[in-house]
């Protein structure tokens, strides 16, 4: 619980600045005691004028208090943490059941939780916060700052084998994971260490849940990658790219730096920096949704091609 005043940081204060406030909410969901972060003006026709809202000064009324800011929608994750007193980065330590190597390096800001594993020669950087579950194979690297959700995987045996007379002869993975700092890694994703070379994620990055990311794999500066997405190995994603849901990405393949990937696109080949892509394989965007709405009007073009033949027919029978 906080006081309107405590948020004064973060912009003008309009009002009575001993108001409480209990949670922030979203405008449907909001009471007395909420602060509502507003960036269209839309939301405030049915929101009570007596609740307290984040908002660009031209959305005050007379009777409307709250805080003064230009941008709102930004400053959420900031409002949500004076809030929350930054409870995230607060747990330090190593819990009494999780297992961390002898050989291993653990900040002492960082955090282990339970039944986490820190395996061989790992490091983990200062502030940094591995949750219960979530497991270090040997040779990672964790930078500072960073966010290993429960259950998340780095490290594990990369996927590869060669074929002889024989059959598959799996080949070892010696390389590590390097993580930047300020990265977020998902629950249940996992991150295969390279075979000779790290696999490495830069700084700034963030993985959704459920993703997949091979072996010897770069991913540069502040990208985003959601859920349920699978990068094969030796691929390079440069800086800035969005990569969205159920996005698949062949192996030794480069992504351009600001490129974004839609929802299910296949990438087969490299994509020029700045290029928004989607459909299978990866074309332009405009192409691909050119194609769908042609694709759409098959069962008509063929009923009609159907109708053209049948009176050629005719007519060649006369």
């Amino acid at each position: 619980m906080k006081k309107l005043s405590d948020f004064s940081s973060v912009g003008k204060i309009k009002g009575n600045q001993e108001r409480v406030i209990e949670n922030i909410a979203s405008p449907e969901h909001a009471d007395k005691n909420s602060l509502c972060v507003i960036w269209d003006k839309t939301f405030l026709e049915n929101l009570d004028e007596e609740i307290l809202i984040a908002a660009p000064e031209d959305f005050f009324s007379e009777k409307r208090n709250g805080i003064v800011c230009e941008n709102p929608r930004a400053l959420l994750p900031t409002l949500l943490n004076i809030l929350n007193d930054g409870e995230n980065n607060k747990l330090t330590g190593v819990h009494e059941k999780a297992f961390v190597h002898e050989s291993a390096v653990v900040n002492s800001s960082a955090y282990v939780g339970a039944c986490a594993y820190v395996g061989e020669n790992c490091v983990v950087g200062a502030e940094s916060v591995i949750e219960p579950g979530a497991v270090l194979f040997k040779n990672v690297k964790v930078g500072e700052k960073c966010l290993i959700h429960s259950g998340a995987v780095i490290g594990c045996d990369g996927f590869g084998f060669e074929r002889s007379e024989k059959g598959l002869i799996k080949i070892p993975q010696n390389g590590g994971v390097k993580i930047g700092d300020n990265v977020e890694i998902g629950a249940c994703t996992t991150i295969d260490r390279g075979t000779l070379n790290d696999t490495e994620i830069k700084s700034g990055t963030k993985i959704d849940n459920h993703v997949q990311i091979g072996h010897n794999v770069v991913i540069g500066e502040n990208c985003i990658i959601c859920s349920m997405t699978g990068i094969a190995g030796s691929s390079i994603i440069e800086d800035n790219v969005t990569i969205s849901v159920q996005a698949g990405i062949t192996d030794h393949v480069k992504i351009g730096a600001g490129a974004v990937i839609a929802a299910r696109t296949g990438v087969t080949n490299d994509i020029k920096a700045g290029a928004v892509v989607s459909g299978f394989p990866a074309r332009p965007h405009n192409d691909s949704k050119r194609a769908l709405i042609l694709a759409s009007r098959l069962p008509d073009l063929f009923r009609r091609l159907n109708s053209l033949e049948h009176d050629l027919n005719e007519i060649a029978k006369q």
